[in-house]
């Protein structure tokens, strides 16, 4: 329970950086992406314990690991009213092609549960902060 509060502050926390306030949904501007003053925050169909063990599984490439790069990953998405993914985008990546591993995995996940805005589901743009570590063997 701890991890995932964690999580939703690092989530929130992130967004907050981002913000643009948004205060009400107009019915003539469906297409708005929220960043904060939203009812239900979205979250991963499975928990984001799960999204997070997925991500786990992310391989560094082989010249990341010769050169021993570590670090947090954000991964800036937006989540459709229909829980589908788009606009992903890693900032603060590690190398372009450990970034394209990266998307990849997000990618092929299950779909998330929409963010809600007085009732009805909205788009919302998230920044998912991913720590690589190298393992010591």
């Amino acid at each position: 329970m701890k991890k995932v509060l964690l999580i939703l502050i690092a989530i929130i926390f992130a967004l907050k950086t981002q913000a643009q306030k948004v205060e009400t949904i107009n019915p003539h501007d469906e297409d708005k992406i929220y960043t904060t003053d939203i009812d239900t925050p979205p979250e991963f169909s499975d928990g984001m314990d799960e999204f997070y063990a997925h991500l786990q599984h992310i391989r560094y490439t082989f010249s990341d690991r010769m050169r021993n790069r570590q670090g947090r990953v954000t991964v800036l998405m937006v989540i459709e009213k229909d829980g589908s993914l788009s606009n992903l985008k890693v900032i603060h990546g590690i190398s372009e092609k450990q970034d394209e591993q990266i998307l990849n995995v997000v990618k092929k996940l299950n779909k998330w549960k929409p963010g809600m805005v007085q009732g009805k589901p909205v788009r919302v743009l998230c920044a998912v902060p991913i720590n690589f570590k190298m393992k010591q063997s």
